[in-house]
Order: C-alpha cells, then sequence, then structure tokens
C-alpha cells in the first residue's frame, strides 16, 4: 500500500490494512527467525498504528496506542540485534563470522528470545483479541466533521516544543521522540485529505530519515558493545574492523540528523515548509 493509497482509505479501512501487515510481517520474521527486515518493517508498522490512533480522539484509542507502544518498545532491542546480525553478515569475512558469533549470541539472546516469546502464537492470540475488539468497534466511515482543530494545534505545539529542544540540546531522548510526534502530526493532517500539503511530505521525510538515523545509532552502540566483549580480546584485526563499522554507523546517523535539522528549521508548523528538498544520504 503506497502513501498516497492512505489518502483515500477510512482510518478504521487504513488501520485494518496495517493489521494485514503485521501479519505478514510477523509470518515472514517466524519463517526467518534471523532476519531483520521483516521485524523493522513490523516495528515501522506499529508506529504507523499508533501515528494514525492519534488522529481518533477518544479514550479507548488513546488506550490501545499505548499498548502497542508498550509492545514495540519491548520488541525494539531484540530488532535492534537482529539488524546487527544482518550488518556483520554482509560486513565481515568468513574468518571473522565465526570468531564474532559467540559473544554476538550471548549479547543478543535474551533480547531475541523476548521477540520470539512476544510474538509467540499464543501472545499474538492475545493481542488481536483487543486490537480486532476495538477495529470492531470504529465505524466505516469517517464522520463528516473532520480533524479536531483543537487536537491539530496540540500536535503542532508538541512538535514546535519538541524541535526547540533537539536543535538546542541534540538529546538522544528526543530524537527517540520525534518520529512518533511528527508522524501524530503528519496523520492529523492527512485526515484533513491534504494529499499535495508540503507539510505531510515534510513529516514523511522527517519520520523516514528519522528511523534510519536511530537505526544506525542503535548499530553503533551494539558494535561498540561487541567490540568490548572479553572474548574478542584477543582478536586485534577483528576489533578494528568493529571499529571501523561503528564509525561508519555513527557518520551515517549524523547525515540522516543533518537533513532531519534541515528540514525542521524549515518545517512551517502551521503553514508549509519552505522546501522539503532533501540531501543525500
Amino acid at each position: 500500500m503506497s502513501e498516497d493509497d492512505t489518502q483515500h482509505l477510512s482510518r478504521r479501512l487504513l488501520l485494518v490494512e496495517l493489521s494485514k501487515q503485521l501479519e505478514r510481517e510477523r509470518a515472514e520474521w517466524i519463517a526467518a527467525p534471523l532476519q531483520s527486515e521483516p521485524m523493522q518493517r513490523f516495528d515501522s508498522a506499529i508506529t504507523a498504528i499508533t501515528s494514525q490512533l492519534h488522529s481518533i480522539p477518544t479514550a479507548d484509542s488513546n488506550k490501545q496506542s499505548k499498548r502497542w507502544l508498550k509492545l514495540q518498545q519491548k520488541l525494539r532491542e531484540g530488532i535492534a540485534w537482529l539488524a546487527l546480525i544482518d550488518l556483520l553478515r554482509n560486513s565481515l569475512s568468513k574468518k571473522d563470522q565465526p570468531r564474532a558469533a559467540g559473544p554476538l549470541n550471548r549479547l543478543s539472546e535474551a533480547s531475541i528470545s523476548r521477540c520470539n516469546r512476544l510474538l509467540s502464537r499464543a501472545e499474538w492470540k492475545r493481542v488481536k483479541r483487543w486490537w480486532f475488539g476495538y477495529l470492531d468497534s470504529l465505524p466505516h466511515a469517517d464522520p463528516e466533521t473532520g480533524v479536531d482543530a483543537t487536537a491539530l494545534e496540540k500536535a503542532q505545539h508538541r512538535l514546535l516544543k519538541l524541535r526547540r529542544r533537539l536543535l538546542k540540546h541534540n538529546l538522544d531522548n528526543d530524537w527517540d521522540k520525534l518520529e512518533q510526534t511528527v508522524g501524530q502530526l503528519r496523520s492529523l493532517l492527512e485526515s484533513k485529505r491534504l494529499s499535495e500539503n508540503l507539510t505531510i511530505a515534510a513529516c514523511r521525510e522527517i519520520e523516514r530519515r528519522t528511523t534510519a538515523g536511530r537505526r544506525a545509532n542503535t548499530n553503533a552502540q551494539n558494535l561498540k558493545k561487541l567490540a568490548n566483549s572479553p572474548e574478542l580480546e584477543k582478536r586485534t584485526e577483528l576489533i578494528e574492523r568493529l571499529v571501523e563499522l561503528r564509525a561508519i554507523e555513527e557518520l551515517r546517523d549524523h547525515k540522516h540528523r543533518e537533513v532531519v535539522r534541515d528540514l525542521l528549521l524549515t518545517l512551517s508548523l502551521g503553514g508549509t515548509p519552505r522546501s522539503t528538498q532533501s540531501k543525500s544520504a
């Protein structure tokens, strides 16, 4: 489902389509449990769901959003280790891969096992029970009144405050909040059917870049943990390679953040950005 297609679906139908995506990604990951791509798409689908829920002004929608965010937080550490396993599979020599496997398994085992447990058949049935019960309660068509102006103003104000803190202090905690905050604003704007609005295009690019930067930053942190493993103490060449890969990931994160800063500076909260042109990564 393309981004343009989402403009023509009611919120209920859009949430149903995102739910189907979750089912597909979960099934693909269970079939190949050491591949990170299905779980990264699963993570992105949860973010999309919580963003859409924010545009539905009911207490139950807020409750469902908190449930998804809680599940997402529990899964992310395991997803990050799966992403690093993929990276090392493609970046280390055949000689170094088995040497890194022991400490990598030790560091990642608990987090990946948590993913297995949270997405097991029994746990997933429980999630589907509360989630599809909520979906069944939604109207098939969106109300004619459209988006709540107060909700839109609040979303713009939250992003404005976050932008100020982020540009001033550059804290990882604020970067972690950015993707969700921007997604919430975008979903409210999309509910007004403003498919050509430049602010929506800028929000999408900020979300994409923020996600990529977060994943690169996490890779860098986990590479540091791996390089400091006592099992690798005498593997000087392997450690040097891990340090090199960490520097590459840190640079990727830096480039994505620079693009996001430029977009935030040009983003008019309450209007449209002067430009949504992005730099190459």
